[in-house]
């Protein structure tokens, strides 16, 4: 039996019967007793009882991102960084530096390209040119939008005046021709004619984003990858491998709705797994993004007239996929960007619920909630609905979006205070590679509402939350996402001994010294997965 004492930090416990605490006594990766460093020794120091020694560190419950993407984030380490990019000459620049170095069929990919930071975006032409007749496809930040050349097109069978597909579209030149742009599922035949990683290719992408995730002091995370992996049986398989093999992150897995019947043929259920992996909704999407007009709108965007955006299901389609979750005894999570998106969400899992009862451990989630109506926030708690928020969006989104959704829609879009407050279940989550995978940035984000660093502009500050909400979100609140709240998003005795430890008082400083804030170490069932070379805590 594993007996340790974390003592000598300023423990805050989010338990409203001992707020603070000094120390903190595990027994086997759970938290047996909080208290005083005085009683903890007295009661439980004694021989072969390891201590920590946090030297006035601070220690909160382990934060966790309730949506991101460990596959992608893996990727995009492999990738070219488009983030920071800001003309279409050093973007071109990027691509032929990369195809120097490639075979003649090495495909060139990058991630992170926005219109919004280019001057302007290159010509397929300018594509071919750069490219060196190596093949390419960048994605946009959102993974909704991408950038291809004319040997990409040849080799997934795209001609130039190709149809549309059902649940996508391709950019086009003013006679017809596809223009480089892609948008949605039109994007798959160039994902599926690149050459497919093996088993340890993919087993060494999710490692370096799980040991990334451990740096931001992250204990867990909701992530979706099997349109990565593929195989159910070879992700539990991974994770299983790198647990036993030291990379100690808890994961909890939204199944992707294609390869949902894989759970069936393998006999597995809602929550199957462990303490470090755990099965989650099925995975769903009603739309797109806005950076690509395709998040779906009720009304026109309001720079793009032409066009709501796309909606990826019928009305019966996302019913049907719905309803076989519920028989199967899974909620569902659903990508709602948009408010027509969102309202067919909400009518989607109202009807299930007229059908079949409210179950309270199928949480159903509607993922990212950006524009809303204010009609819809109470049709929300009514169906008992979890929200799965992104404050960092603010970083990414702002202050183009304005223009694109118009100002009198953005009085109702990001509103996070205005549904924490109605009393909806919420949790805080990044969409990482899309944005920072930092929590403390994504509650500087929900604290200020302010696009850092390129500005001062707060926007909408009414929608401003606490400093003490925005922890929430990513403590408590994702743990009762995940249905773990009687295992973890707080420091109390009987649940996982998972904490972030920090060099900053959340409560007390400025949202500034929270974003800038250092994590010392991860510790996650009792073990520390992570520590900063700063970090002067001693075992005794």
């Amino acid at each position: 039996m594993e007996r340790i004492i974390l003592e000598n930090g300023i423990i805050t416990t989010l338990d409203p019967n001992f707020p603070h605490a000094e120390a903190i006594y595990i027994e086997n990766g759970k938290i047996s007793a909080v208290g005083t460093k005085k009683d903890i020794r007295y009661k439980y120091d004694g021989a072969g009882v390891k201590r920590i020694d946090c030297k006035g560190a601070y220690i909160y419950p382990g934060f966790v991102d309730s949506h991101m993407h460990l596959s992608l984030v893996g990727q995009r380490l492999q990738m070219i960084d488009l983030r920071e990019i800001r003309s279409k000459e050093e973007l071109l620049r990027l691509i032929r530096e990369r195809a120097e170095g490639l075979l003649i069929d090495g495909w060139i990919v990058g991630q992170g390209w926005q219109e919004s930071m280019l001057d302007e975006l290159p010509s397929l032409e300018e594509l071919d040119e750069f490219s060196l007749g190596r093949p390419v496809l960048l994605s946009r930040v959102c993974f909704h939008s991408y950038l291809a050349n004319g040997r990409a097109a040849e080799l997934a069978g795209v001609r130039p005046h190709q149809e549309e597909p059902e649940k996508g579209a391709y950019g086009r030149n003013v006679d017809g021709r596809w223009n480089g742009r892609i948008y949605e599922e039109a994007s798959l035949p160039f994902h599926q004619v690149q050459p497919k990683p093996t088993y340890e290719q993919k087993k060494s992408t999710i490692r370096q984003a799980m040991e990334l995730a451990l740096r931001y002091g992250l204990t867990a995370v909701h992530t979706e990858d099997l349109r990565f992996i593929e195989s159910v049986s070879d992700l539990i398989q991974i994770h299983r491998e790198l647990c036993r093999e030291g990379t100690y992150l808890r994961t909890h897995h939204l199944i992707y709705q294609p390869y949902f019947d894989q759970l069936e043929d393998l006999e597995l259920h809602f929550l199957d797994g462990d303490e470090w992996f755990r099965l989650g909704a099925m995975k769903l999407f009603a739309d797109g993004s806005l950076g690509s007009w395709t998040a779906w709108l009720q009304e026109p965007y309001a720079d793009n007239p032409t066009t709501n955006g796309i909606s990826i299901h019928t009305d019966n389609q996302l019913f049907h996929f719905a309803e076989h979750a519920t028989k199967r005894g899974y909620p569902i999570a659903v990508h709602a960007i948009g408010d027509a998106a969102a309202d067919q969400v909400i009518r989607t899992i109202e009807q299930l619920q007229r059908k079949y009862g409210s179950v309270d451990s199928l949480r159903h989630r509607l993922i990212h909630a950006q524009i809303l109506q204010l009609s819809m926030v109470e049709r929300i708690k009514q169906a008992k609905i979890s929200l799965d928020l992104q404050p960092i969006f603010v970083q990414g989104d702002f202050p183009w979006v304005v223009k694109r959704i118009g100002e009198q829609r953005l009085a109702t879009s990001y509103a996070w205070k205005t549904l924490i407050e109605a009393g909806i279940p919420c949790a805080g989550g990044s969409d990482a590679p899309i944005e920072s995978l930092s929590p403390l940035l994504g509650m500087y984000s929900a604290m200020t509402r302010n696009h850092y660093p390129t500005d001062h502009l707060h926007y909408h500050d009414s929608q401003k939350i606490t400093t003490e909400q925005a922890l929430r979100l990513y403590t408590l609140g994702s743990a009762y996402l995940a249905g773990e709240e009687k295992e973890r998003g707080s420091i109390t005795p009987g649940k996982y001994a998972d904490f972030t430890i920090l060099d900053q008082d959340l409560l007390q400083c400025t949202p500034e010294q929270i974003r800038d804030a250092t994590v010392l170490a991860t510790i996650i069932n009792g073990k520390v997965a992570y520590t900063d070379p700063s970090f002067t805590g001693t075992t005794g």
